[in-house]
This record gives C-alpha cells, sequence and structure tokens, in this order.
C-alpha cells in the first residue's frame, strides 16, 4: 500500500496537535490509544498481509488527522469533508464513513460510561435503603421495647 504525504498545513497542524495530544491524552480511550500505538508499530508495506490488498488501511498520520477533526466537531459540513479529503489524499465517501463509525464506536462508549455510572449509583442507593431498614428495624424493635416498659410500668 503506497503512503500518502499531505501538505505541510496539514503537517504543522497534526504537529502541534501532537504536542497537545501528549498533554491531554485522557482525551483518548484507552482501547482507541492501544490500536494507535499498535498502527505506528505496524509497517504499511504490502507484504504485511493479504487483509491489507483487500481492505485500504488509513496511516497513522490520516488516523490522527481524522481524531484530531473528530474531537473539534463530530459531525462533517460537505466543505470540512472535502477539505480533508483532499489533504489526506482520501476520498469523501472514506472520509464520511470514518466518521460515521468513529461517532458509533464513541456513542457505544458513552453508553458504557453512563451505565457504569449508573451502576454504581445504584449501588448507592441500594446499600443505602439496606442501611435505612437496619435502622428501622433497629427503631421498631427498641419502640416495641419502650411500650412494653410503660405497660410494665402501668400495669
Amino acid at each position: 500500500m503506497k503512503r500518502f504525504h499531505s501538505s505541510d498545513s496539514l503537517a504543522a497542524f497534526i504537529s502541534s496537535e501532537e504536542d497537545r495530544t501528549q498533554k491531554t491524552n485522557q482525551g483518548y480511550s484507552r482501547d482507541f490509544q492501544a490500536m494507535l500505538n499498535s498502527l505506528e508499530e505496524e509497517d504499511y508495506n504490502e507484504e504485511t498481509s493479504h487483509v491489507s490488498e483487500k481492505k485500504r488501511r488509513l496511516s497513522l498520520h490520516q488516523v490522527k488527522a481524522l481524531e484530531k477533526n473528530f474531537e473539534v466537531d463530530n459531525k462533517l459540513e460537505p466543505e470540512r469533508k472535502l477539505k480533508l479529503a483532499e489533504e489526506l489524499c482520501l476520498q469523501p465517501r472514506q472520509v464520511a464513513i470514518w466518521f460515521q463509525n468513529r461517532r458509533a464506536r464513541w456513542k457505544t462508549k458513552q453508553l458504557e460510561r453512563d451505565y457504569g455510572t449508573l451502576k454504581v449509583n445504584y449501588e448507592d442507593l441500594k446499600l443505602d435503603y439496606s442501611n435505612l431498614e437496619q435502622k428501622n428495624e433497629a427503631l421498631a424493635q427498641k419502640a416495641k421495647e419502650l411500650k412494653a416498659k410503660l405497660r410494665e410500668e402501668k400495669g
């Protein structure tokens, strides 16, 4: 597979963004960061595998540029899509599909985070409820004892 080179303006954008990304890596999920790391290690020659002949893979440079643009806005305007496609030597349809797939992955991760948060909140509420039930039972028992004591004193 042939590697494509970007325009100078895109290269400047990526290098400045890479510096900022190193400071703010928490924006990426661990899974995505692992994928980027594996892309850095992988050689994009035609000999890498049979898959590379069938499925076009994006270069690390292209993926990073698309990620930076996704961070800015996860929706693509037609002009922005055309500009990105031209700068990255991709078809506009490839850029559109990449954004669509990335939004789907983002949504899945967001649902997982939301589920985790709800689960923790549920467990906390369940524990609070259990504690309140125990306190209620203890108070009910104490009330019975006090009533019994009151009856003994009257009777």
